[in-house]
């Protein structure tokens, strides 16, 4: 019988190796308070990356397709807490139809990851979904810097265990 905690270990292990190389590969970073500058955007800071991660949240509360649109690359590519894996089309789709319903966010222990071309969000966030259940998330967004503004172009997140209140017994 074989036991699968080895093989998560073997997997996580080797996808820790891999990202390693992949950033060896990729050489230096930016600088890490601000991204290069080298298109008509410029470059921006952590605060005004958080500002566009809020502008993204708030258009997929409202929801509002144009502005979803224009921060989203064509090629981006949303992967869901469950496992769903969905195309701009297919978010924008199910945020305008109704089929994904977002209430409410609290995003915090946010922070700004920059690289050369683009800037990575790792936050914590309490999304509340219709009809009233909120998701305890950790989230990753990838955004990239091309000559008209920036876009996302990876958003994934994953499930927390439901943080803990005052008095519940562990």
């Amino acid at each position: 019988m074989k036991n699968r905690g080895s093989r998560t270990s073997i997997s996580s292990g080797f996808a820790a190796l891999a990202l390693f190389a992949a950033l060896l590969v990729a050489g230096p970073a930016a600088p890490p308070a601000r991204a290069q500058s080298d298109d008509a955007k410029g470059a921006l800071n952590a605060t005004q990356i958080l500002a566009l991660q809020k502008k993204f949240q708030d258009a997929g509360i409202t929801p509002d397709m144009p502005v979803l649109s224009a921060l989203v690359a064509d090629n981006a590519t949303f992967i869901h807490d469950s496992g769903l894996l969905q195309t701009k089309a297919e978010f924008i789709n199910a945020i305008t139809s109704g089929k994904m319903k977002a209430i409410s966010y609290k995003m915090k222990e946010s922070k700004v990851v920059f690289f050369k071309g683009g800037a990575i969000v790792l936050a914590v966030d309490d999304l509340t979904v219709a009809p009233s259940r909120t998701l305890h998330l950790r989230i990753s967004t990838v955004w990239l810097r091309k000559l008209d503004g920036w876009q996302i172009i990876l958003n994934q997140s994953t499930s927390l265990a439901p943080e803990s209140k005052p008095g519940d017994a562990r």
